[in-house]
């Protein structure tokens, strides 16, 4: 009994392991786009670049971005404040909304992040 319970045990590992594999197989992973069956997710946009306001106090009190292409209308802009070390300093997010040629998005909501400490900023598109 005990190595009818053992081999069972063991077929059944064996064929999660192979179902796992298979699942895997059917992922392709390009330049811009991840794809799983037959349906695919690509990037509208491969860069980014943003200006940001600062107050007399020297606090960040908001960040442009434009040359948002076309493509990312509709789409969720994440911005985050980088610091030494790559530290993220603080967050914020809004929605790139309906343009012509380029789209544009002024973000606030940092917190009191000193314009000092920042070093660069970090960018995500979430798709709507």
């Amino acid at each position: 009994m005990t190595y009818l319970s053992k081999a069972l045990g063991f077929g059944i590992a064996v064929v999660a392991t192979f179902a796992a594999c298979a699942a895997a197989a059917t992922l392709a992973l390009g330049q811009s786009s991840l794809s799983a069956g037959n349906q695919s997710v690509t990037a509208c946009t491969s860069s980014l670049a943003a200006t940001r306001n600062v107050n007399n106090a020297g606090t960040v009190t908001q960040v442009n971005v434009a040359g948002i292409p076309v493509a990312c209308s509709g789409e969720t802009l994440s911005v985050t404040l980088v610091g030494s070390g790559n530290a993220p300093l603080g967050s914020a997010s809004a929605a790139v909304g309906s343009c012509g040629t380029t789209c544009s998005a002024t973000l606030t909501g940092f917190g009191t992040v000193s314009a000092a400490n920042v070093v660069g900023y970090s960018f995500g598109l979430a798709g709507a």
